[in-house]
């Protein structure tokens, strides 16, 4: 990267800080510098105010430069790093700024060497150059038979964390793996989780990102019947983030909803996970756009129907819309994917309900009167339809042949109900889909 993007960029943030009170934000510190100990007395505090405007400049123009896990973080994220870059690396324009007295910006009072010099560390920072963290995510109603690792993110059984290699100076010795918090010294609340989720990243919020699309990949593995049937265990989410020097923790929702059955990681579906870890450091538009899908399916997943629907279409346009010629994009979309397994009919109908919702025809689905119109011509749920639809054009699109698709855990239970007369052999069922195997 050019050297003057880096000074520009310097440049940019010292135009956003100023000594005059009451002209922006105050920021005061201790600064001392870079690199030495914490018994060098070498040291001094300061207060600098910076422009909300000026910085908010400065930022944007960071995560326009700077390295790509930016694009994943908020304007207000990068301002708290930027504002982080500058305390860390004050010491090096305090010679021209600290006790002196002057008004206006920074801009225009340090010198020459002392921005190359702060420049040199921006491009060293982790704005610019960052080191990955490790956080864990614990899942319940996921069970992992085969462990994976990839190198951003792993899925392992429970007992398997204490070989994963760890950042800085955490070893096997600093973790329990069946636990969580993972942290031999955690002194409190503990949970069981059944497997890990492991994403290596610059940001535990870039993690969370990716989680999403990940776990939004996990929820294409159940039967759509199994998809959303929940029972009522309990679960817990949460993180761990584990950097070079220290872990935080964090108690919060399930990461995925409460399964009646839990989903199975084993050694077949690893070429689809193979396949998904590829595309997350991909920076191909249609890859992004994929990823992007995946997140919003991920999004839909704990939801009920009504609920579920728009971000259902939502995860269809983030594939296959176009600003200009939004519903015609997503039928040609999904007929182009789907080809002779769908019928185009059909499609239409439920794609006009798809833009009834969207483009605020009707606030909730059952109020429009192309869902009654849907169901009437159909007799099927046009919910369901959206999202056997979305499903079969998300494995096609992302994974192609490689995914694999969860058994059905009731299979044996069914045989022995229908070889009993309880049941019939065939479930009949219209459904949008031909030769789907499933309704």
């Amino acid at each position: 990267m050019s050297k003057n993007v880096y000074a520009t960029a310097v440049n940019s943030i010292l135009t956003s800080i100023t000594k005059d009170p009451g002209s922006g934000r105050l920021s005061s510190f201790e600064f001392k510098k870079p690199g030495s100990n914490i018994y060098d007395g070498r040291a001094g505090i300061v207060d600098i105010f910076y422009n909300a405007n000026g910085l908010v400049r400065a930022s944007l123009f960071i995560r326009q430069h700077g390295h790509a896990y930016l694009k994943y973080l908020s304007v207000e994220d990068i301002s708290s790093l930027v504002q982080r870059f500058v305390k860390d690396n004050y010491w090096y324009i305090a010679e021209d700024t600290f006790a002196r007295r002057f008004s206006g910006s920074y801009s225009g009072q340090v010198s020459e060497q002392s921005i190359h010099r702060l420049a040199e560390a921006l491009a060293l920072s982790e704005l610019f150059v960052p080191n990955n963290e490790l956080t864990l995510f614990p899942l319940v109603p996921i069970q992992v038979k085969t462990d994976f690792e990839g190198e951003i993110f792993f899925l392992i059984r429970s007992t398997s964390l204490e070989s994963i290699k760890l950042p800085g100076s955490f070893n096997a010795a600093d973790i329990k793996s069946e636990c969580f918090p993972p942290l031999v010294h955690w002194k409190g609340r503990i949970e069981a989780p059944a497997s890990w989720l492991g994403v290596r990243s610059p940001n535990s919020k870039v993690s969370s990102k990716l989680k999403a699309a990940i776990l939004g990949a996990v929820a294409l593995a159940p039967q759509p019947h199994y998809r959303h049937l929940f029972s009522g265990r309990n679960t817990f989410g949460g993180r761990c983030t584990i950097s070079a020097s220290n872990a935080t923790v964090a108690f919060g929702d399930s990461h995925a909803p409460q399964l009646m059955h839990d989903i199975v990681i084993r050694s077949e579906d690893h070429n689809w996970l193979n396949k998904l870890a590829d595309k997350l450091v991909s920076e191909r538009k249609e890859i992004r756009r994929e990823i992007k899908a995946l997140e919003y399916f991920y999004l839909a997943w704990p939801y009920g129907p009504s609920e579920r629907f728009p971000v259902l279409c939502m995860t269809l346009d983030a594939i296959f819309g176009s600003i200009c010629h939004a519903t015609a994009a997503v039928i040609d979309g999904v007929q182009n994917v789907l080809g002779s397994r769908i019928d185009r009919v059909r499609l239409r109908d439920l794609m006009e309900l798809r833009a009834s919702v969207i483009h605020g025809g009707a606030p909730d689905v059952y109020d429009s009167s192309k869902y009654r119109r849907y169901y009437k011509l159909y007799e099927a749920d046009p919910i369901h339809d959206l999202e056997l639809v979305v499903s079969e054009c998300l494995r096609r699109l992302v994974f192609g042949a490689d995914f694999v698709e969860q058994a059905d855990p009731n299979a044996e239970i069914i045989k022995k109900a229908q070889d009993a007369g309880h049941l019939p052999r065939t479930l009949q069922r219209s459904t949008i889909l031909n030769s789907t195997g499933h309704a």
